[in-house]
Order: C-alpha cells, then sequence, then structure tokens
C-alpha cells in the first residue's frame, strides 16, 4: 500500500510538471514516458492489492478509482493542450508558407 502511495504521488508531480512544461520542449516527450512507466507500475500495484479482507480490498479500490479518474482528466487536459498547440502550429507553418508561395511569385 506504501509503495502504491508513492507511485500515485509520482504521477501526481509528473502530471504537475508535464502541464507546466511547453509541448515543444524536448523534456515534455520523456515526461510522458515517464507517466507511462509509472502508469504501468501502479497497474501492477493495483493487481497486487491482497484480497484476503474482502472489505479493505475494496475500500482501497474504490479510493484508487477515484485518484484514477482525477488522473485521467488531467492527462486528458493535457493531451487537449498539445493537440491545440500542434494545431496551431501547423496553421502557422501553413500561413508562412503561404506568403514564401506568394513573395517567390513577384
Amino acid at each position: 500500500m506504501k509503495q502504491l502511495n508513492e507511485t500515485n504521488k509520482k504521477i501526481e508531480q509528473t502530471l504537475q510538471t508535464l502541464e507546466n512544461t511547453p509541448s515543444e520542449n524536448e523534456q515534455s516527450d520523456e515526461l510522458v514516458s515517464i507517466l507511462q512507466e509509472l502508469t504501468v507500475e501502479r497497474q501492477i500495484l493495483l493487481d497486487s492489492i491482497d484480497e484476503t479482507d474482502v472489505e479493505l480490498a475494496k475500500k482501497t479500490l474504490q479510493e484508487q478509482i477515484v485518484i484514477s479518474e482525477g488522473f485521467e482528466l488531467r492527462a486528458r487536459n493535457v493531451l487537449k493542450h498539445i493537440q491545440a498547440l500542434l494545431q496551431a502550429r501547423k496553421k502557422n507553418q501553413r500561413q508562412i508558407n503561404i506568403y514564401q508561395s506568394v513573395d517567390s511569385n513577384k
């Protein structure tokens, strides 16, 4: 359980850093990889929860579902932000290409 809480904290910190890191920063790719590794580690820890005490296991898993939903929401928001930045970058690149084309035709 302690290890699961530590992993949850690491995921929380990674999401926080990812939310504050520009997508064009190389660190953002590394953070996404770390987040994926932590998510796999968390899943393994969730799978290993001792089910001999059914009530405790049920309570723990219900708490973890709420935490998972929070992580999922934050990850989706980060994804939307990155997608918006990529779309803006594509739009800007198209505009630059149009201006270059117009300029070369003069």
